[in-house]
């Protein structure tokens, strides 16, 4: 499974763990995966969060049943290299540490080559306010509901996010991902290319309700961007589990003003990060193939 490069990073890396444990077995099944990824920008939702030296671990666990499969995680992102005051930071002006949480839980059913997930993410920000960081203050959560189809050649996906907490408005992401290369013998290597638009519904300020924070800056598209993503299978051990190693890298044309956003006073209107990173999976399907 080749990962989204932009998904590495923040909530969308656990979501994609579903699609290590698999949707073809028959019987009851859990697994646990664990990464560790680094990147020189943290990107969630075309926003620009951080920009720098970031390690991003996570983990993940799930118990799957027929098509049903019920999972949780967590992401953590810490900021490695020191900040200045007009540097893209979320934890503000200083020595870096750890810059945001993300807790999350969904359910996801498979029937043939459509899927469908529901769930929940929980945000959590230590930055320091004073010094340009994003505090306690900013934290929020969201629900979301995606539909996907998972197809030999093309994997298109739409996901639909509320705001239920600090902002109260909608974001969709449209998104496809194609396989360009892959070796099916060992050392196994696969590649993909992926694409993604964004559209706020409702995450923009109201002229009703000024106190409402907001994450964009106007309804309409917020970003497109193109991703290139390898995984490198180098180690399976039979009736365990597996280790990867993944690389990818994305560019993105920003198109709302918050999207463009880069620390304090600087924009910009295209951007491009790499990430690399280590993908453990235990348990499930991972135990068989090959």
């Amino acid at each position: 499974m080749v990962e989204d490069a932009s998904q590495l990073t923040a909530i969308h890396r656990g979501l994609w763990f579903l699609l290590w444990a698999g949707v073809g077995p028959l019987h009851a099944q859990a697994s646990a995966r664990f990464d560790v990824t680094t990147s020189n920008r943290y990107v969630w939702h075309g926003l620009s969060r951080a920009a720098g030296v970031l390690l991003q671990p996570s983990l993940a666990v799930g118990y799957q049943f027929h098509g049903l499969t019920l999972a949780s995680g967590l992401v953590r992102h810490y900021e490695l290299d020191r900040a200045s005051p007009d540097e893209l930071s979320e934890l503000g002006s200083g020595t870096g540490h750890l810059g945001e949480d993300n807790l999350w839980g969904q359910v996801d059913f498979a029937l043939g080559t459509v899927w469908l997930r529901s769930g929940f993410a929980r945000y959590l920000f230590h930055g320091v306010v004073p010094q340009g960081g994003s505090g306690p203050l900013r934290n929020t959560a969201e629900t979301y509901l995606a539909v996907g189809v998972a197809i030999a050649y093309l994997n298109p996906q739409l996901e639909a996010w509320w705001d239920v907490d600090r902002v109260k408005g909608g974001f969709l992401r449209a998104s496809v991902s194609s396989p360009v290369m892959g070796w099916p013998f060992a050392p196994f290597f696969f590649v993909a290319l992926d694409g993604e638009v964004g559209l706020n519904l409702g995450q923009a300020p109201d002229p009703a309700q000024p106190d409402n924070l907001a994450n964009f800056s106007d309804r309409g598209l917020t970003h497109t961007a193109l991703g290139l993503n390898s995984s490198f299978r180098v180690r399976h051990w039979p009736g365990l589990g597996s280790a990867s190693i993944n690389l990818g890298l994305r560019g993105q044309l920003n198109l709302d003003d918050a999207t463009r956003y880069d620390g304090i006073g600087r924009t910009r209107h295209v951007i491009a990060w790499l990430s690399a990173g280590v993908t453990l999976l235990l348990g499930g399907e991972a135990r068989t193939v090959r």
